[in-house]
């Protein structure tokens, strides 16, 4: 089974996630281009038995927009950290992992919602350099 490390930018909060990914959750309803400043929120959904904390759990701050929504941030840094209201699964965010996860976009969610500036991709540069 594969196992997989991610971390804030700062470094202060670290987990891990066992075993693959069906893929990547693109949601682009306006919360989460709000919470996120771009196109959406990236998530991979696992079940909570395969997540655990390394370090720094007690390092997040919890933001509840609305009744229905929340994001949890790590207080030095400000990343946008797994979130686990779910009981059953953790709704981990895509960009956090410091390891290659093998797949791509799998669902885009509320796709109509998207930025008007995501939807011209034709013509668009690509740069190869890696940070």
């Amino acid at each position: 089974m594969s196992r997989r490390k991610g971390s804030c930018l700062c470094g202060a909060l670290t987990y891990e996630v066992d075993g693959e990914f069906d893929g990547v959750w693109l949601c682009h309803c306006s919360n989460c281009r709000k919470t996120s400043g771009g196109t959406g929120n990236s998530i991979l959904i696992v079940k909570r038995e395969r997540f655990r904390w390394l370090t720094g759990q007690n390092h997040r701050v919890t933001y509840t927009l609305r009744p229905t929504y929340s994001i949890t941030r790590c207080k030095t840094c400000g990343t946008p950290l797994p979130a686990e209201e779910d009981e059953t699964n953790i709704y981990l965010t895509a960009g956090t992992l410091d390891d290659p996860i093998g797949v791509g976009i799998r669902t885009h969610i509320f796709h109509g919602s998207r930025p008007d500036w995501d939807h011209d991709m034709e013509g668009v540069r690509y740069l190869n350099e890696r940070s």
